[in-house]
């Protein structure tokens, strides 16, 4: 089995939104996981039937002594698919349970997971005609007098943004509080913004801009959720999934 480790921290998801986003999607469109046990010596094809905040749950094996091992097993490793990406995540146990009237295991949420994706997965100018701008403030100025930066990738957890010498200045850890994002055929979310990490790149006309990884932190329930629409439209929209 080709499997990831913590060495492939650029496919590591830790935030707990887009971990339960993710799991929660796949259950909705029935999604198969390949659930290995016992260091990975022994392997099923299973069903992922249902996620909530507090956990998930997948099909038992027709097979009664699996069902055995699998209960008794503290090393297990699930590899399914996400709109064409690898999804893979470890668990120390599962608790025999039901879903609905079906014998089914159930497991916490992993803290962590992997998503194996093509670096452009989230690239919006191969899907629309004008890149999406996100309106923020700089620090210690009214919201009033916001600027707005080309959104180079989204995901449910942040946005990557473009930042050139003429934008505001920016940095690591910096807070940008009252940001807006149009999202088109959507709405508006508005949230915090923390500055996870700043690349700095030229492009080939020479010119000098920066990239900042931002993760969105408390939105509410209403930009959460056209949050999670607009990239799971996206994402099919790319894939020219059904």
């Amino acid at each position: 089995m080709e499997t990831l480790s913590d060495g492939d921290t650029e496919y590591l998801i830790t935030s707990e939104k887009e971990i339960e986003f993710v799991l929660r999607d796949m259950a909705e469109h029935g999604a198969r996981i390949a659930v290995y046990y016992g260091g990975t010596n022994y392997l099923f094809l299973s069903t992922l039937l249902g996620v909530d905040h507090k956990g998930m749950w997948f099909e038992q094996s027709p097979d009664g002594l699996e069902n055995e091992r699998t209960a008794r097993s503290d090393d297990l490793v699930f590899v399914s698919a996400h709109l064409q990406a690898k999804v893979q995540f470890a668990a120390d146990h599962v608790d025999l349970a039901e879903y609905g009237k079906y014998p089914a295991f159930h497991l916490p949420l992993p803290r962590h997971i992997y998503r194996l994706q093509r670096r452009d997965f989230f690239r919006l100018p191969a899907l629309i005609s004008k890149p999406l701008r996100c309106m923020i403030s700089a620090k210690n100025t009214p919201s009033t007098q916001s600027q707005g930066l080309v959104v180079m990738d989204i995901s449910v957890g942040g946005v990557g943004l473009v930042c050139t010498e003429s934008d505001i200045e920016i940095a690591a850890g910096d807070v940008y509080r009252d940001c807006q994002l149009d999202l088109p055929g959507m709405g508006t979310i508005s949230g915090t913004l923390e500055v996870k990490n700043l690349a700095e790149a030229t492009s080939p006309s020479g010119q000098t801009h920066k990239r900042a990884g931002c993760e969105f932190k408390n939105l509410d329930t209403k930009s959460t959720n056209l949050l999670q629409r607009y990239v799971t439209n996206m994402q099919r929209e790319k894939n020219d999934l059904p």
